[in-house]
Order: C-alpha cells, then structure tokens, then sequence
C-alpha cells in the first residue's frame, strides 16, 4: 500500500491511498460474501445463492461498493494513525480507479486539528503577571457585608400597615405598551420596596399601598433604560399589593455574631467576612490576569482555523443565545427583531469570539502537550464524583448524565487549570 499527502488551505488534507490488486484480493471476497448474504433467492439458503446471481449489474454495483467501504474502512484509520492526524467532522471520501484484479485507488479529504508554531508563552506569561494588582478590603466592604448579613436574619412579620422603604413586598405587576402587554409571567414579585429593582418611580407608586389594594398609573421610560425597544415609551401599570411584610433588623454584637455560625465575638465574624472578600477579589483578579494572558499569546500565535470548528463553535453559541432568548420569554425570531439582525447578521457578530474561542482551546491544549501537563485518570475521576455529589439527587444524575462526555468535559478544565498554574509560576 501506498499513499500521499497534500495540504490544504484551511487545516485541511488531501489522503490518496493506492492497494495493489493481490492486497484487494482479500476484500473482493470478503465483498462478495457479504453480498450473497443478503440475496433472497427462492429455493437456496441465506448465503448459498449460485455464482451466476453475481452477474447482474445491481449486485455487480454492490459488490463493488462493499470492496471499497472494506477497503477504506480498514487502511484509512492506520494512515490516519502513521500522519498523527485527527480528523474533525464528516469526511470526504472519492473512488478513483476501482476494478477487480486492478490496484484500488482512493482519495480522502478531510479537516484536521490545525498543527502551527507557539510564541514564546513563557516570556509572554512572565511579563503579563508583572501587570497583576495587590487587592485589598476597605472597612466599608466588611461593613456592607455586615449589614448584608443583618438583613438576612431579619425577622419578617405580616403589616396592615401602608407599605414603607424597607419593607418586603408581594405584588403582581402587569405593563402594557397600549393594548399589548408585556407581562411574560403572572406569578407575583416579591421584593425589597425602595431597593430599585424596578422602571424608575415604580417603586414609588406602590410606597404607601396596603395589601389587598390596586392602583393603575403610567410611567415614560427613561432615554437610557437597558431595553431599547422601549426607551421613551409611555407604559401603563396595573399593580395589586398582595402581602406587605415588616423586617426587624437584629441588633449587630457578640451574641449575634454567636447565632450566625462559629464565632465568638463580632470582630471574629468581621475577620472571616474580610477573608471572603479577599478571596474573591484575589479570584477575580487571577481570571482578569488569565484573560489578559491568553489575549496576549494568542495576539502573536497564528492558527488556521478548519471552518467546520468554526461552524459548529458558532452553532453552540447561537443554540445557547436561543435558549437565553426562551428565559425571558422570546423566540429567538423575535429576539432577533428586538436587536434588529437577521440570523446571518448575527453568526457574522459570532464568528471573532468563536474563533477567539477556538485558539484558546487549541493553544492550551498545545502547551498542555508540550509540557505534559495531562490530568491522570484518577484525577478526572476525583472531579467527576465531586461534583456530582453536590447534585441533589446522585442516582438520578448518573443515570442521566453522558458519562463519556462529562470525562472529556472534566478533562479540558482540569489541563486548562493545570497550564494556567504552571503560567502562573513561571519565573520572570
């Protein structure tokens, strides 16, 4: 057997395999006994037909293609094996010469994992985290945590008094453009009145209201309100008060620093929510670093990306805005007509994060090769039963679960987090 390569824009190739007739020999037969298998001829036994049924074009047509499938089938994965090539997606396959006591010969084009050079990471990883920020917690920040806290343990009563700023509220809230409403849910809202969750000066409108009582009132939306489809609109409201709560805050000191977990003094809980935010600030800034990083290296790698990676990378982010389009209550025709593209105008806009995207994971995977910086078996395994123990029903989610896909998934992040902390310890 022989074969040539050729190379293709695009992280694509050209497979051309030659078999000599005495190697096809083999598969000739191999084809014509599938082929008598599957002929029902009256009178003979599964398989027993005579020679003669062989003649016609149309089993003449199958023998033929079963030899070539057998063929391909069989020497197409170890030409793949002897390149190192990973195909991606559907390949193409084309029969160029196929005859019996002839040579076969073939040609497979397919998309492969782009091979290119890195920069040099090393340097780039050590001059970025030059860029990283000390991060500290002002008082103010422990002192809101403080009082984030206070507010959660607040005892909460029923009032028939007219509700107040402060007070918890249970209210169905129905808008309407004219005749239409917008309303994608009659469930109620319950909310903190006089937090500002709401359009400006709703909140206002229902200061004062008892539960049990209804008001009608129109608002004009603000020129900057985060809905462009109805900045400057005149919207009417129908509000009805269902439940009017009082919050009674504890008083902040030892003994209630005690009750919120193991503390014994007030200052102990302040430490421990100074930590807390220490942490997530230093997280925070870990992941700003990461990002600057990887924009960095990927600003002097060239990657030529195949286009069915950046198809199907395009697809799954279409297929999540679709679903995020379905959370708010639109279709994604209509989510489509609120940002005023077409589904074409808006693959276009995801293309460059795709791609972005696609060089991530490829030069991470690349470095993670280099530096064999795979997780072990073990290790993936450690992580999956990890997470699936804080699923709150373990049976159901292993049942249900695509455990083959979940190991690759497990894998990635975990060979991600593993470049990332040797990036980080690299020494300028």
């Amino acid at each position: 057997m022989q074969h040539k390569i050729k190379n293709l824009p695009k992280s694509q190739v050209e497979l051309e395999v030659t078999i000599s007739p005495q190697e096809m020999e083999i598969f000739w037969q191999l084809a014509k006994k599938k082929t008598a298998e599957n002929i029902k001829l009256k009178g003979f036994r599964p398989g027993k037909a005579p020679t003669g049924v062989f003649d016609d074009k149309k089993t003449q047509a199958d023998i033929y293609n079963e030899a070539a499938n057998l063929a391909i089938q069989k020497t197409y994965p170890e030409f793949l094996a002897e390149e190192s090539l990973e195909p991606l997606g559907r390949v193409e396959a084309q029969v160029l010469k196929l005859a019996p006591d002839n040579e076969f010969i073939y040609r497979i084009k397919m998309a492969i994992l782009p091979k290119f050079q890195l920069p040099d990471y090393k340097k780039i990883a050590a001059l970025a985290l030059k860029e990283k920020k000390p991060q500290e917690v002002k008082n103010e920040e422990i002192k809101e945590g403080v009082k984030w806290l206070q507010k959660l343990r607040s005892q909460i009563k029923a009032v028939e008094r007219p509700a107040q700023k402060g007070d918890l509220v249970e209210a169905e809230i129905n808008s309407f453009v004219g005749q239409k409403s917008l309303s994608k849910t009659t469930n109620p809202e319950s909310f903190i009145l006089g937090e500002g969750h709401f359009l400006p000066g709703l909140e206002e409108q229902i200061e004062g209201l008892k539960a049990g009582e209804r008001k009608n009132f129109q608002l004009k939306v603000p020129a900057d309100y985060w809905d462009e489809a109805l900045r400057n609109k005149e919207l009417s409201f129908e509000v009805k008060i269902n439940k009017v709560k009082e919050r009674k805050l504890p008083e902040v000191n030892d003994e209630w620093a005690k009750s919120i977990g193991s503390f014994n003094t007030l200052e102990e809980l302040e430490k421990s929510i100074g930590d807390g935010l220490k942490f997530e600030k230093e997280m925070k800034e870990r992941d700003r670093l990461r990002v600057f990083m990887m924009e960095r290296i990927l600003k002097e790698t060239e990657i030529d990306l195949p286009e069915i990676l950046v198809e199907n990378e395009m697809n799954h982010r279409l297929h999540e805005i679709s679903h995020l389009a379905e959370d708010i209550g639109l279709s994604l025709e209509e989510y489509l007509k609120k940002i005023n593209k077409n589904e074409s105008q808006l693959r276009e806009d995801l293309k460059g994060e795709a791609e972005k995207t696609l060089k991530s994971v490829l030069t991470l995977k690349e470095i993670a090769r280099l530096k064999e910086l795979q997780p072990k078996t073990e290790e993936i395994e450690t992580a999956m039963n990890e997470f699936l123990k804080h699923h709150h029903d373990l049976k159901e989610a292993e049942k249900n679960i695509d455990r083959a896909a979940f190991f690759e998934y497990t894998k990635e992040r975990l060979t991600n987090e593993k470049v990332f902390q040797f990036l980080e310890n690299i020494q300028s």
